[in-house]
């Protein structure tokens, strides 16, 4: 199953508080990332967080694993995390009547 999965800076939290997590988050995205898990991830745009593209058996092992992120387990990153399934409007253009 896939997953958009918007991690945000917690609200109140100074970057101060992010910075000494940044390597041990990036390797674990990283490792993530080996086991094809985290299938692609880019910054949000105003550097307040990131989006990941994931995958995984489902919505409950998702969120197991966005809570064994080191920033997530520091209380700085809150994860969004949004099951997706394939879009099936264009059948509608297809249809036969």
């Amino acid at each position: 199953m896939q997953f958009l999965v918007l991690a945000r800076v917690a609200e109140g939290v100074a970057m101060e508080q992010v910075l000494p997590h940044v390597k041990a988050e990036a390797e674990a995205v990283w490792q993530k990332y080996l086991a094809e898990i985290v299938r692609s991830i880019y910054y949000i745009a105003d550097m307040s967080g990131a989006v990941l593209m994931c995958e995984a058996p489902n919505l409950e092992a998702m969120q197991a694993i966005a809570a064994q992120f080191p920033m997530a387990k520091a209380g700085v990153l809150k994860f969004e995390i949004l099951p997706l399934k394939p879009y099936i409007g264009l059948e509608s253009l297809f249809a036969k009547s």
